[in-house]
Order: C-alpha cells, then structure tokens, then sequence
C-alpha cells in the first residue's frame, strides 16, 4: 500500500479536491490510499467555484506571514502524527505550497532524519513561503508591488529593500484576476501593511523561496503539472526548479489553474506519477 496525504487548494476543501483528482486517481494503482486534509478556516470562494460545489471553503492559512505558515504546518505535522506515515504528499496550489514548505522544514530543522516523505505530487505549483524569517527571501515588498506574482529574480531582491511600503493597484493581467479569484485579496494586503507597521511584527513579514536565490532543494523524487494558461505559471516552474534536477519530472497540459481537466492529461500524468512513485521506491 501506498499512503498520500493530499492538500487542497484556497477556497476549496477536500471533497472538491478528491472530485477533481479523480480522473487521476482511476489511473494510479488500486493499492493507493490517499487522505485527505482540509484547511481549518473558511473564505469566500471564486463565483463560478460556490455555484458548482457545495462549501464549506476552506484554506489552511489566513495570510503569508511567517506566523501563519508556521501554524498551518504545525497543523499538518500534527495529523501525520496522528495518522501517518504517509509515503507520499499531493498538493494543489497552496496545498502544493505547504506541501513543499513542509518539506523544506523538515529538511533544515532534522538534517540527519530520514525525509518527511519518500514523494511528492505538486498539481498547479506555488512556491513556498517559509515558517520563519530565517529562511527564504523577504516578499513583502513583492506583495505590496503592481504585480505580486512577479517571479523575476530582480524584482524580488530589488522590492526587498523597500520598506513600509502601501499596496498599490494591481495593474498585470486587466489588474482583477487574482481579486476575482481571491476575493478576499485586496483586504489581506492592507492587513500585512497595518501588521508591518509596527517594528515588532517584522519577524512576521512574509518569506519565500526562490530557485534562483537560494541553493537549498527539495532532495526528493517529485511530480509536477501546470497548465500554459495558469496565471501562476511562473511560480508552478519556479516550484519545478527549486526540486532535485535528477528526480523532478513535469507534464504540462493546455488548462489552466486547476487540475488537469481531460481524461487524456490525466492518463499522461499518471504515468509521470508512477514513475516517481517507483523511482522513491528503490532511492534513484
């Protein structure tokens, strides 16, 4: 038997995730157990998503603050705890975030143990923001910026060193997509700036890492799959080159944020997923 914990994505839950993953799952191996986690506070989902899919909406953290990422992911260890081991992780979107990041974490904090997990499967990748200002690179300014899902390298290290700086208008894509799917968006931004100002929260200030900032990597075989339409597609790639060259393998399908969607994607994919299935299995 195989064991996965799955982690959904913002605005979802865990019954929409099994139901988009189920495609999938039909052609991955009977003896594959997945479990899945849902997030703990409800939000407001997307328009198109609350008239297809009963709710609760949930999500694991309210904001990217250190201290956020830090509780949610002391939730989910936690529950492996609790309910582990588990072979393997499956995330979609901040499910795939807090998956990586969990990995990540392990990886500084018990160098010598064996890994969290032998796998991972990151669907619709993000990068992953970071439990502790110690780890990472400081985004806030990045998040404040025109266009906080700038994965530009310069951008990062430039917006850095700006400080206490207001949100402004979104101005990339038509400046509404990541309003209309994060309606709660504009209200969290104008949240951090009112945290950040006051210096005793600055151990708080958002934290992210890059593959092209630091040199750390997620040492285990890893799946990948975005879509070329996927606003976030340049955090899914960023996700993709923070893994082991030698062990990360991807499959890009014609979707876009989401799940692959067609019975074709998901069988192409599959077979990306056994592979890395079975390359855990004998450490290559």
């Amino acid at each position: 038997m195989v064991r996965i914990l799955c982690l959904h994505g913002t605005a979802i839950n865990s019954a929409i995730f099994q139901a988009k993953t189920e495609k999938l799952r039909t052609f991955l191996p009977d003896d594959y157990e997945y479990d899945f986690f849902d997030g703990d506070k409800e939000v407001v989902p997307q328009k198109f998503l609350g008239e297809v899919f009963p709710g609760p909406y949930l999500t694991y953290i309210s904001f990217l603050t250190t201290e956020e990422i830090g509780n949610a992911l002391e939730r989910i260890e936690e529950y492996i705890e609790e309910e582990g081991p588990f072979d393997g992780i499956m995330g979609v979107s901040e499910g795939s975030m807090l998956a990586s990041s969990l990995i990540l974490k392990h990886q500084n904090e018990k160098p010598s143990a064996p890994p969290l997990f032998r796998f991972a499967i990151f669907i619709a990748g993000a990068l992953p923001f970071t439990w502790s200002s110690q780890y990472g690179h400081d985004v806030y300014g990045l998040l404040m910026s025109q266009n906080p899902l700038s994965v530009e390298a310069e951008d990062w290290i430039n917006l850095a060193t700006k400080e206490n700086i207001k949100p402004t208008e979104l101005q990339f894509l038509g400046d509404t997509i990541l309003t209309d799917m994060f309606p709660n968006w504009e209200q969290r931004r104008h949240e951090l700036h009112d945290m950040h100002t006051n210096p005793k929260n600055s151990h708080l200030k958002p934290h992210c890492y890059h593959p092209d900032i630091t040199d750390e990597r997620i040492m285990i075989p890893t799946a990948h799959t975005w879509g070329t339409r996927d606003i976030f597609i340049g955090h899914a790639v960023g996700l993709y080159k923070l893994c082991d060259p030698e062990t990360a393998s991807m499959y890009l399908h014609d979707g876009d944020h989401d799940v692959p969607h067609t019975v074709e994607h998901n069988r192409r994919f599959s077979e990306i997923v056994k592979k890395t299935i079975l390359r855990s299995d004998f450490a290559l």
